[in-house]
């Protein structure tokens, strides 16, 4: 389990920082020529969506198609399913204007925040028992903001 979590940092660490590093590329200008154009963000995203499509499409047919001709293919597909398709999409949307804007450190941030405010509601709204290794990783990742935000953190300590 260790390794395979490693192993999983390690992988999501590199796909991060090559991702942000595609983003960010700035192509010569001598590569470039009256027909080329550098695409937005936004277009970039509609290419990696159908592609995304077109995987899924065929996965459907072949694994699914029984059912889907069965009952159709948007079958108890409800408010709740739309919801989460719609989040899904601003939240891609999201990572890329923060990958575009900022850098990946900073998702990795956001995304640690985005786990803790999720305990910390879910601790309100639905009763959830969090312990003391949550709240320990909650000071972790306050402190980490902090040390990678401050500026002359070593002239203000010392």
């Amino acid at each position: 389990g260790i390794f395979a979590t490693l192993g999983i940092s390690a992988c999501s660490g590199l796909a991060s920082v090559y991702t942000e590093k595609v983003i960010k590329a700035k192509r010569p200008e001598k590569q470039q020529t009256s027909t080329s154009q550098q695409y937005g963000l936004a277009y970039t995203q509609v290419q990696l969506a159908l592609v995304s499509l077109c995987i899924m499409g065929v996965y459907c047919v072949f694994i699914e198609l029984d059912v889907i001709i069965e009952k159709g293919f948007f079958y108890e597909f409800n408010g709740a399913a739309m919801l989460s398709v719609f989040v899904g999409a601003i939240g891609g949307l999201i990572v890329a204007g923060v990958l575009k804007y900022a850098d990946a450190i900073l998702k990795g941030y956001a995304t640690a925040f985005s786990i803790v405010l999720t305990g910390i509601v879910s601790m309100i709204l639905f009763d959830t028992h969090l312990n003391v290794l949550y709240f320990l990783g909650i000071g972790n990742v306050i402190c980490s903001v902090f040390l990678y935000s401050a500026k002359d953190l070593d002239r203000l300590l010392c």
